[in-house]
């Protein structure tokens, strides 16, 4: 047997199973196996916002992804985030494309990062 030919036949069993531990803890760090407990059936829970935001870091973008996460982060009182993902959504997409909901939410927004200036102005 030649030694390219060698090679080429170890390679793959290294690197494939390498590949599938490293896959199987990435995935790991985004969702979680539970169990019910009246039906012991076993559910995946997913981290939805966590799970986008990588997406969105790695380049990948959508209407929905930014629309979904500034919901999420003011439904949690966390105001900062969720204008970071309203800014983006307003500046890619066009008004007509967006939900009245996240357009009043956004308008909210601005709101108060007004009056928060206006309140410190005073001081």
């Amino acid at each position: 047997m030649r030694k390219d030919q060698l090679h080429v036949k170890i390679f793959p069993s290294i690197f494939y199973p390498l590949l599938f531990l490293f896959l199987g803890t990435y995935t790991a760090n985004a969702q979680s196996v539970k169990t019910d407990s009246t039906s012991h059936k076993k559910y995946v829970s997913v981290d939805v916002p966590k799970t986008y935001e990588r997406i969105i870091a790695k380049g990948y973008e959508s209407l929905e992804m930014f629309d979904y996460l500034g919901n999420y982060y003011y439904k949690v009182n966390d105001l900062e985030k969720s204008k970071t993902y309203f800014d983006m959504l307003f500046k890619r997409y066009s008004r007509s494309q967006i939900s009245k909901k996240s357009i009043e939410i956004y308008n909210i927004i601005i709101e108060l990062e007004k009056s928060k200036k206006f309140i410190s102005a005073l001081d």
